[in-house]
């Protein structure tokens, strides 16, 4: 029993020495690059009768719409940019008839004067921007957060007399879609690449 003991106790030892060794052979840093997106904006709108009330609750459907269809005209809107999408109204579960119309553009100001449209009937759903990056800009961006985080071990390294080496481990967590809510009236085209380094430490 005592030599298992002893056996257990050397191995535990043995790799909290490794552990100790390895920790201070390492420099953990993180890198970061900013970059700019282009994207698509969109917003979707909630045309119902659940959202008429007293004198006007005489109108049906198909006038709610054709008077939101009216300003979105007189705004420089045309119908075309929108798509309707039912399915989206019914999950929302309104008692009453209605429907979703969805509007995308690339341009952030005709968002906005979208967005101004108002009319009886017509309440915002959500709003979103989105953007992909491609194969291509995720490693541009990733090589250039690494290079950032390896100025950095190199300045924290010359700091207190040592140097880097080789990097030992990178952690990229970055997704290639983006997708933010515009909610609080976020439409921040610049981001950040984030990236989590480890080099030696010689």
């Amino acid at each position: 029993m005592k030599k298992v003991i002893t056996s257990i106790a050397l191995m535990v030892f043995s790799f909290m020495a490794f552990a100790q060794n390895n920790l201070q052979n390492n420099i953990n840093v993180n890198g970061a690059y900013e970059f700019i997106i282009a994207p698509e904006y969109s917003s979707k709108m909630i045309v119902s009768l659940n959202n008429v009330y007293y004198d006007t609750q005489t109108m049906n459907l198909e006038e709610v719409k054709t008077r939101y269809m009216e300003n979105l005209t007189k705004a420089g809107i045309k119908k075309e940019q929108l798509k309707e999408v039912p399915l989206y109204y019914a999950l929302l579960g309104y008692e009453k008839e209605g429907t979703v119309y969805e509007f995308k553009t690339k341009s952030l100001e005709e968002m906005q004067k979208f967005l101004n449209v108002k009319a009886i009937g017509v309440t915002r759903s959500d709003t979103n921007l989105k953007a992909q990056l491609s194969d291509k800009q995720m490693a541009e961006y990733a090589k250039l957060a690494f290079d950032d985080a390896k100025v950095k071990a190199t300045a924290i390294a010359q700091k207190i007399g040592r140097k880097i080496g080789k990097a030992i481990y990178i952690n990229d967590t970055n997704s290639q879609k983006i997708v933010e809510s515009m909610y609080y009236g976020n439409s921040e085209q610049k981001k950040m690449y984030y990236l989590s380094v480890s080099f030696e430490l010689l």
